[in-house]
């Protein structure tokens, strides 16, 4: 199987762009896999309810004056995913690693959030090196769950055995077990929680971050759509109150921009659709196009 074969062409296009990737600045890449979820299954779905949504945005936003008309994006359709799992992350980082060397940014719409360690296994291969931001209501630092060393509940340790100490943060978490607490600490990864966020404020998050993260090369971000209240976005797989408001997390993805480094791609993973109205694909639609819009006016 060629590269080009790995992905296929969705019946529905993002923002119904009709760009050719060599005049897009941005490759957009659904991933529908749903192998390991626990708790709510359906994020298969979630690529084509996003696409869905991205349908009815206004084109123009008042509140951060982005223009979606101008935003230079090829959907390029959705990976192949196999029942082999570390075939379907495989093919990931083969996808991933092409796109970028093509010198395109990437946002990539899951599928669980297992999909992250794919696309950071591609900037690997592709850039030499990355560091990830995850915004995400669970550590996800298992060493393994219910017999799994790789799913959705140990996606953020296989990322630390990936990319080493220093170069991994969690935002916006709530919930975690003993052993996660104590890898993060062992490994002094930064860990602000959705409390501190909403206590410290955003603009407090985003310099404890940059203290963190170096923000020289490539950066990833990954935004675990359970990082909101479940009262804003109820269709994620495992909802956990006490979350962050879209407010918080529109200010804290555009606030990232401004902090430095290559932020070449991000994924928006563990949308349900499911669960809500469509609500929730909204709410990440937006975000999701925001902070596209602001990487490519400060880049």
């Amino acid at each position: 199987m060629s590269l080009r074969e790995l992905y296929t062409s969705s019946p529905l296009s993002f923002l119904a762009s009709e760009k050719a990737l060599e005049d897009a600045s941005w490759a957009f890449l659904g991933v529908p896999l749903d192998a390991t979820s626990t708790v709510r299954p359906g994020s298969r779905l979630g690529p084509l309810a996003l696409r869905r949504a991205s349908l009815g945005l206004e084109v123009g936003s008042l509140l951060t004056n982005s223009d979606l008309s101008t935003l230079p994006v090829c959907d390029v359709g959705d990976l192949h995913v196999s029942p082999d799992l570390a075939e379907t992350l495989e093919r990931l980082e083969l996808v991933v690693a092409e796109l970028l060397r093509a010198g395109k940014r990437l946002a990539v719409v899951g599928g669980e959030h297992t999909i992250t360690l794919g696309v950071a296994r591609g900037l690997i291969e592709a850039l030499g090196g990355a560091e990830v931001l995850l915004l995400d209501a669970h550590l996800d630092l298992r060493d393994e769950f219910l017999g799994q060393r790789i799913c959705h509940a140990t996606v953020a340790r296989r990322l630390l055995d990936l990319l080493g100490p220093g170069k991994l943060a969690i935002l916006g978490a709530r919930a975690a077990s003993r052993e996660e607490i104590e890898v993060a600490r062992e490994n002094d990864i930064l860990i602000i929680t959705s409390r501190e966020v909403r206590e410290k404020g955003t603009r407090w998050a985003l310099e404890e971050l940059q203290s963190a993260l170096s923000f020289k090369g490539a950066v990833h971000v990954s935004l675990d759509l359970d990082v909101l209240d479940p009262s804003f976005a109820p269709a994620v797989q495992a909802p956990e109150p006490f979350g962050l408001s879209p407010w918080e997390v529109l200010e804290l993805l555009l606030g990232l921009v401004g902090l430095g480094g290559d932020l070449r791609s991000v994924d928006v993973v563990e949308l349900a659709p499911l669960y809500d109205s469509g609500q929730t694909a909204t709410l990440a639609a937006r975000l999701l196009v925001e902070f596209m819009w602001a990487v490519s006016h400060q880049a």
